[in-house]
Formats: structure tokens, sequence, C-alpha cells
């Protein structure tokens, strides 16, 4: 892929870092010294970026070359979705907290920048969930997403008790305040905070973790979807909300049901080469090895 980052893409949210404003301000002065590569960031970020980078909407970011994620792993998220049916490359660039998704550092962008035209870098690609919404045989709503499936109830206050079938077979019925089907990506998001375990970027499965599960013997799941299929409807008379990546809302009323598979889609993410999945672990949750002196 040596050379051919001719147009980036950078994805962002207005807020008061400064993480964000100093990122965007280093790639203004190298788009400047190299001016054969143009920039181009999405509107959320007009008034916050110099010339010679230019403002453009969504749609405009989908004959990219590359997208450049400026913040935590919500905004990795997004530009994800602008990215996909694209095979369009995502650098994460960390101006949030944690940021597992956004692995490069605002300090030193430039550098990053310089790298990423020498061919300095490696491509990983991450698994993906296509999800179906399903009235008896028609198909009314569908999604792919990168991180989770969240099921929580449509009314406020409730819990969730639903049937899960594993590839035509009946698995087991959850009762639990929300249970959340997370992709490896996603295991070190939501399901992470649930409890759920941490899965390598590169194993084909996902989790399956109840969140408060109204019984002890109930435990996280970890299961393949190569050529297999989960369905999971309501074992009650009530609605749910389906949200995926946390972004995009559907309820799934009575009678509905939702089908997980892996998608043919990824998302393909760059990597510099001192960054890494171990190395984020390492380095996000403390890591080290040593032990803790009192």
């Amino acid at each position: 892929m040596k050379g051919t980052f001719k147009k980036i893409g950078i994805v962002g949210f207005k807020d008061k870092s400064a993480d964000l404003a100093c990122a965007l301000n280093q790639i203004a002065l190298w788009a400047v010294a190299h001016p054969q590569v143009k920039f181009f960031a999405l509107d959320s970020l007009s008034g916050l970026v110099q010339k010679p980078i230019r403002v453009v909407k969504e749609p405009g970011l989908r004959n990219m070359d590359l997208l450049l994620a400026i913040g935590g792993d919500g905004t990795v998220l997004s530009a994800a979705h602008i990215a996909l049916g694209h095979n369009i490359p995502i650098l994460g660039v960390n101006a949030g907290r944690v940021g597992f998704l956004a692995e490069s550092r605002v300090e030193g962008l430039s550098k990053t920048l310089d790298d990423l035209i020498a061919g300095d870098f490696s491509t990983r690609d991450r698994m993906m969930i296509d999800a179906s919404v399903y009235c008896g045989k028609k198909c009314v709503a569908k999604q792919t997403v990168l991180n989770e499936v969240h099921i929580r109830a449509h009314a406020p206050d409730r819990m969730v008790n639903v049937n899960v079938a594993y590839n035509g077979t009946d698995l087991t019925e959850y009762w639990a305040d929300s249970l959340l089907i997370s992709t490896p990506t996603g295991s070190t998001a939501y399901n992470l905070a649930a409890g759920g375990p941490i899965i390598h970027p590169s194993t084909p499965a996902v989790v399956l973790t109840p969140v408060a599960p109204s019984s002890l013997s109930v435990r996280p799941l970890v299961l393949s979807l190569t050529d297999k299929k989960l369905q999971i409807a309501s074992a009650v008379d009530r609605p749910l909300d389906l949200v995926f990546d946390g972004r995009i809302t559907v309820e799934m009323k009575s009678g509905y049901q939702v089908t997980l598979g892996e998608s043919k889609s990824v998302t393909t993410f760059i990597r510099m080469r001192h960054t890494g999945f171990v190395g984020a672990l390492r380095e996000k949750l403390g890591w080290t090895g040593k032990p803790r002196l009192a």
C-alpha cells in the first residue's frame, strides 16, 4: 500500500479536547509540507480545521484512501460505519480516554503520517456481525456491527427474557438486565465492563454476556459464528430494543426474531510498527507483569 494514500479523510467530533485540536494542527502543518496528499475533514469538525484541510459531509469521505479517526473508540466506530462496504482502512488516533481501537497517539502524529506515506505499517482485519431482524419470514431491518449487538428492554426499568438458539438448536433462556453479543473487537468495550472475557482480535468468535443475570449459574459464553447462526427472540409477549454499536436502535416487536452471523465485511485497521493488541492491553489495563509494592 506504499504511496497509495493520496486522499485522507478525518473523522472527529467537536469537544473541548486539547488533543483533538493538537492533532488537527499537526495535520494542517504536515499537509502544507506534503501537498501531494489531500485531507478532507468531516463537517462535524467545521470551525476547528485549518487550511489546506477541506471540510466535507459524510458521503464525501467514502472515496478516501484512508480514514483518520481522532478521538476515542466511539469515533473509530463512526469511521468504521462510514468505511463499511468501501474497503477504506482506518487509523485510530487516541484523543479520548482508554481507546483500545485508537492505538496511535496524538503526540508524534506528524511522524506517524511520515511512516504511513513511507509504507511503514501493517493492516489487520476485524470481523463484524450481520444482524437481520425478521417478522416471520420477512426481513424488516439489517445492520452490520463492529462492536456488539445490545439487547435491552424496550420499556424502562424492565429485564429482558429471551430465548437463544445456536444454529437451529435451542441453547438457553436468558433472564437479565440485558444481553450483549460482542465481537472480539467489542470484547474490550461494554462486554469488558459487564464482566465478559477479552477475546484476541484474530479469534473468529463472539461472546454472549448477560448483564446482571438473575441466575448465578449464567456466565458469558464464547461461540464460533463461522458458518453458524444465532437466533434470538423474546420469551414473553413484550418488545425489545436492539442497539447496534451503541449508535442505532431498532425495536424488535413481540413475535420478531433477530438472526446474527459472521459478516463477509470486515473493518481494516492500520497498525503502526510500535502498536499492537497485546501492547494495548498492557498499557490500557496496566498489565505490567510486575508485583506492586505496598
